[in-house]
C-alpha cells in the first residue's frame, strides 16, 4: 500500500507527534508498505529552521526507508498567537502546493494538530482521489478554550469550529487517541463506524529498565549526587499546572527537581522558581529525543500535574507511557483517563488536581520506600510490555487503511 502521511512535525524534530508518526512510518515500511511523509522544514521548538534546511522552498530526503518531502514554512522564535498562526497557515498552503505533484497515493493519514492542516488533507483527497484518515490527538479549539488560551467568542474559535466540523465529515475515517477525544469526535460525527480509538504506544526497546551506567552519567551531568530526583518531561503549556509542581518542589528542598522541555509557559515557570529561590530546581530545556532514555534512567520519580480544566479527564500525557516503560514511579495530580491508566498499570500514585500537600506526601512516601518504588517499577514495565506495544498500534492503523482504500 502507498501511504502519504501529512504532518507539520517530523524528525529531526522530536515533539510527541514527530516521535509517534515516525515510529509508525518505520513500522509500515518494515512491513513492505511505501510511505511518504509531507512535512515542514524542521524548526520546532526553537522557531528557527535547522542547519542544512535553510534557504530551501522544497527538499527531499530518505529517513529509515521513508521518503520525506519538506516544504518551507514561516518560522519565528516568538510564542505569540500571530506567529504560530502564520507558521501553521504557511505549512497549510505550501504542503497543498507540494502535495499536488506527489504521485502514487492509496491513502492519506492527516495529523490534525494543527487543525488547519485538515484543509490541505481535504485538497489532496480530491486531487489524489485517495481517502483521508484523520488522526486527532487533541480536540482543538475546545482544548484551547478550556485552558484559557483562546476566548470562546473569538473569531478564530468560530472559524476553527467550522473547520473542525467540516474535517470530521470530510474524512473517510477518524482516529481518536483517547476516550475523551473520541467522545468529542462522536459528538460532531455520531456515526460510530467512522471513528476508532487507537491509544498511544511507546518504544519498548529504547525506553526500558536496567540502564544503570546511563543513570550514573546523567546524574553526574546535572550534579544530582545521591539525592532523590523527580523529573517533569515534556511541553510546558497551559494543559499543565506548573504552580502545583513548583510549590511541591518548594516544600521538598531535600529533593532535586529536573524540568526537561520548553513551551509557551517556560519563562513564566522559571520566574516562579526564581522568585521562590529554589536551588533544588533545574530547567535543562529541550533535549533531543535520543537523550530522553538517560533522563528517565536518572529519575527516581516522575511528577505530572494537570490543570483543572474541562479536558483534563480525557488527557493521557505522552510522558506517562515513557514513565511506565522505564519503570519510573509516577506521582500524578490527574483524573479521568490518565488516572485510570496509572491505576490499571499500578505505576504510581494519583493525587487530586491542585493538591500540593498530597503531592508532597506522595513524593515523600516514594523516597522513604525503595521497596515500593521497585514494586511500582516492575508493575509499570510489565503493563507497558503487555499493552503499549507499537506493533499493536501499527496493526490497528493498517486495518483502517485497508478498509478505506477498498472503498475508493
Amino acid at each position: 500500500m502507498r501511504i502519504l502521511i501529512l504532518t507539520q512535525f517530523y524528525p529531526p524534530e522530536f515533539g510527541a507527534a514527530a516521535v509517534r508518526l515516525s515510529r509508525l512510518a518505520r513500522l509500515l515500511v518494515a512491513d513492505g508498505h511505501t510511505v511518504t511523509v509531507l512535512t515542514g522544514m524542521p524548526n520546532y521548538p526553537e522557531g528557527v529552521i535547522r542547519d542544512g534546511y535553510r534557504g530551501r522552498v522544497f527538499s527531499r530526503e530518505t529517513l529509515d526507508g521513508v521518503q520525506v518531502e519538506r516544504v518551507w514554512v514561516y518560522v519565528s522564535p516568538s510564542k505569540g498567537a500571530k506567529a504560530r498562526l502564520l507558521n501553521q497557515f504557511s505549512f497549510m498552503v505550501m504542503a497543498a502546493l507540494r502535495g499536488t505533484f506527489l504521485r502514487g497515493v492509496d491513502v492519506i493519514l492527516v495529523e490534525s494538530h494543527p487543525l488547519f492542516v485538515c484543509l490541505t488533507g481535504g485538497w489532496l483527497r480530491r486531487i489524489k482521489r485517495a481517502p483521508v484518515v484523520l488522526n486527532v490527538s487533541d480536540l482543538w479549539p475546545e482544548s484551547a478554550v478550556a485552558t484559557g488560551a483562546l476566548r470562546p467568542e473569538s473569531r478564530l474559535v468560530k472559524i476553527a469550529t467550522r473547520v473542525e466540523r467540516w474535517a470530521y465529515h470530510d474524512a473517510a475515517h477518524i482516529v481518536g487517541m483517547t476516550e475523551g477525544v473520541l467522545g468529542g469526535i462522536r459528538a460532531i460525527l455520531p456515526d460510530t463506524s467512522r471513528s476508532t480509538l487507537i491509544k498511544n504506544a511507546v518504544d519498548l526497546d529504547t525506553f526500558r529498565l536496567g540502564q544503570g551506567q546511563l543513570r550514573e552519567e546523567v546524574r553526574a551531568r546535572y550534579s544530582l549526587d545521591d539525592r532523590f530526583t523527580v523529573v517533569h518531561v515534556g511541553n510546558m503549556s497551559l494543559t499543565y499546572d506548573f504552580k502545583t509542581m513548583i510549590e511541591a518542589a518548594a516544600g521538598l528542598p531535600e529533593m532535586c527537581f529536573l524540568f526537561v522541555g520548553g513551551g509557551s509557559q517556560a519563562e513564566l515557570i522559571k520566574s516562579w522558581a526564581a522568585e521562590r529561590g529554589l536551588h533544588n530546581v533545574q530547567f535543562v530545556g529541550v533535549l533531543p529525543h535520543d537523550e530522553m532514555p538517560g533522563v528517565w534512567a536518572a529519575a527516581d520519580a516522575c511528577m505530572i500535574a494537570l490543570g483543572d480544566h474541562s479536558v483534563a479527564g480525557g488527557t493521557r500525557p505522552a510522558k506517562l507511557y515513557e514513565a511506565l516503560a522505564t519503570g519510573t514511579p509516577v506521582v500524578a495530580a490527574i483524573r479521568g483517563e490518565g488516572a485510570a491508566l496509572l491505576a490499571e498499570a499500578g505505576g504510581g500514585i494519583v493525587v487530586p488536581i491542585g493538591d500540593v500537600p498530597a503531592m508532597i506526601v506522595a513524593l515523600k512516601r516514594l523516597e522513604a520506600s525503595p521497596d515500593e518504588r521497585a514494586s511500582i517499577s516492575a508493575r509499570g514495565r510489565s503493563y507497558a510490555e503487555a499493552n503499549l506495544s507499537p506493533e499493536q498500534v501499527k496493526r490497528a492503523y493498517v486495518e483502517i487503511f485497508e478498509r478505506v482504500a477498498k472503498r475508493r
